[in-house]
């Protein structure tokens, strides 16, 4: 077993960022989340909602017209560019998405977006590109996954710091091994998998795993009250803000993981590990990172 550090409560008090009060929202970054879908709704709505908690000063959502129109009433704090369905990822349209991204902080794609090797272009696009650190989630993981060692060489080859956020049957999909494997040996494999792609990885599942490929940290929140569908989509906001905000890529992924765990911790002693839902966890975590702020 290599070495590895625990991320506990006494962890993230020290990584917790500042906040002056002499600032404004330009202070605190901005994300571009190119997420969701007219099918996966909620998706983005988890990881808007998450990513406003998080603290970034702006967030601006690129997405297909039917899901814009379903958020902004529920969000009027973000910022919406909003594409025709048949119009978001075609390769004529992937060149004005580019665009979009210069003066971001951070990037977050794929969740709730739906595999597809459209995706996958958009992707290897965005790697080919230098620019601020690319969260890549759930299904923009899977579309690279498709492309076999075509999409792993993207990732390697990236122009930008890279943060993949799989759980172990996306992880599986991109590396070609299999989930028991995975399993078996998550730090020995998170490391190897970081190491040979060159990004900070969040291998999800029972002790989170956060690594760089030097590093590793184990998380110590969070229980079986994570295991539906949607919470992945709330870390994923949170840890992009954290990112847009300036903050090391390995030191916000840990924190990220360790508040996103906490909050599923302090709900579950209040309805149990059964009664937990994803869209809980967003208020829940402002206030473990409140508690955290205050020292406790």
């Amino acid at each position: 077993m290599p070495e590895f550090t625990y991320i506990d409560g006494s962890f993230a008090r020290r990584l917790m960022p500042r906040r002056p009060e002499n600032s404004n929202k330009g202070s605190f970054g901005r994300l571009l989340a190119v997420i969701g879908s007219a099918e996966y709704r909620g998706a983005a709505h988890l990881a808007l909602e998450a990513a406003l908690r998080g603290g970034v000063g702006y967030v601006t959502l690129l997405g297909e017209s039917e899901l814009v129109a379903s958020l902004l009433p529920r969000f009027p704090e973000c910022i919406y560019l909003e594409k025709p369905k048949n119009e978001l990822l075609v390769k004529s349209d992937i060149e004005k998405i580019i665009e979009c991204t210069e003066g971001e902080s951070a990037v977050l794609v794929g969740v709730g977006s739906g595999k597809s090797r459209a995706l996958a272009e958009l992707c290897i696009a965005l790697l080919r590109l230098r620019g601020a650190p690319l969260i890549l989630d759930a299904d923009a993981i899977n579309s690279l996954a498709l492309l076999g060692e075509g999409g792993r060489a993207a990732i390697r080859e990236a122009c930008r710091e890279v943060i993949l956020t799989p759980h172990p049957m996306e992880l599986s999909r991109l590396i070609g091994r299999t989930v028991a494997d995975i399993q078996s040996s998550r730090v020995e494999t998170a490391l190897a998998v970081a190491a040979d792609l060159g990004v900070t990885l969040v291998l999800k599942g029972s002790g989170t795993v956060v690594t760089n490929g030097r590093e590793a940290y184990v998380n110590t929140s969070g229980s079986s009250a994570l295991a539906k569908a949607g919470s992945g989509d709330t870390l994923a906001g949170l840890l992009s803000a954290l990112v847009a905000a300036g903050m090391p890529t390995l030191s916000a992924a840990s924190l990220a993981v360790y508040v996103h765990g906490a909050a599923a911790d302090d709900l579950a002693a209040e309805y149990s590990t059964l009664g937990v839902t994803p869209s809980d966890l967003p208020k829940q975590m402002a206030r473990v990172i409140a508690t955290l702020q205050k020292g406790e």
